[in-house]
């Protein structure tokens, strides 16, 4: 016979005994899930990479931005405490068509039903290619126990729109894709903790928001047996692409000095992006001593590329 005082009693916490806890929607809550992303991407099985906090979209200000990165789509949120409510609405239409998003998510502490009516409707309406979802933020407590807060769905696109990266079982070469960049997150984190929250996924090529949409730093398998790092370019635009690849090159000998080595710069005039990149020889056939190395090189070059064009791609403008 189990002791009943051994036993916690959990509790809902009112909106009030929230914003008790968060005081201010954009210091903290928006903070708290942009650090905790793992939590969201666990409830709608996602992939989320968060960019910015507090994005400029005109005058206003887009809570948090990132990329999708099962689809790799550019992602907004929209956070609010309370009802949601009409102003939220159009506020996250508006940050959705600046972005061009393809995957939008509202969140509030209820989403009251016209409102889940309105995300069902968009989901109808829309492309296939962009979804909405709607979100509740609740907040329990065991006892006296830290507050914890928990994501649960209540509107979001119907299966047969849902983008799945893996349908069923991946196949054993996807699963040793997978398995070499767990390491590889292992170590960029071992390195730089924090610097990543994307996880690794069961494919050949891992790619992370750079802090600005349209620009990503990734790593990939090649077909001609070479792992590379690189900078990838797509703002979905190929005059944007071209623009921002030549304001790069301009600053090619700075930008080369700072990560300590020469780099292949790849304008692909046939296709809409652009790469920079460098590489080794590597295959995921490799042996276990070549894939340990790989990331040992691949690691701190991750981490390199990161912080060397992130203040040259802040200044890039597109009339």
């Amino acid at each position: 016979m189990h002791d009943q005082d051994s036993v916690g009693k959990i509790r809902k916490l009112s909106v009030q005994e929230i914003r008790k806890v968060w005081p201010h929607e954009e210091k903290n809550m928006s903070t708290w899930i942009a650090d905790n992303i793992e939590v969201l991407n666990d409830s709608l099985g996602l992939q989320i990479e968060i960019e910015t906090r507090e994005d400029a979209v005109e005058n206003f200000r887009l809570d948090l931005y990132g990329t999708e990165n099962y689809s790799n789509l550019p992602l907004v949120i929209e956070n609010q405490f309370g009802p949601s409510n009409h102003d939220h609405l159009g506020k996250l239409i508006t940050y959705s068509a600046d972005k061009e998003a393809g995957v939008v998510i509202w969140i509030a502490n209820v989403i009251q039903t016209a409102h889940r009516n309105a995300v069902e409707w968009l989901n109808r309406i829309s492309p296939q290619e962009m979804v909405f979802y709607g979100v509740e933020l609740e907040m329990y407590q065991i006892d006296e126990s830290l507050p914890s807060p928990l994501f649960r769905p209540v509107a979001g696109p119907p299966p047969s729109k849902r983008r799945e990266a893996l349908v069923g079982e991946p196949s054993l070469k996807n699963q040793k894709y997978q398995a070499f960049y767990e390491r590889l997150r292992a170590k960029i984190l071992e390195i730089k903790p924090g610097s990543v929250k994307a996880k690794a996924l069961a494919q050949s090529w891992w790619l992370h928001g750079a802090g600005k949409s349209g620009f990503n730093v990734g790593m990939s398998f090649t077909i001609d047996s070479k792992f590379k790092v690189e900078y990838y370019i797509d703002t979905g635009n190929k005059e944007h692409n071209d623009i921002a690849f030549a304001d790069l090159l301009e600053n090619r000998a700075i930008i080369e000095e700072r990560i300590g080595r020469p780099l292949t710069w790849e304008p692909l005039p046939n296709a809409r992006a652009c790469r920079i990149f460098c590489s080794e020889n590597g295959s995921i056939d490799d042996d276990e001593q070549r894939l340990a190395e790989l990331i040992e090189w691949a690691a701190p070059l991750f981490l390199m590329f990161k912080e060397t064009f992130s203040p040259f791609i802040q200044n890039i403008q597109f009339e």
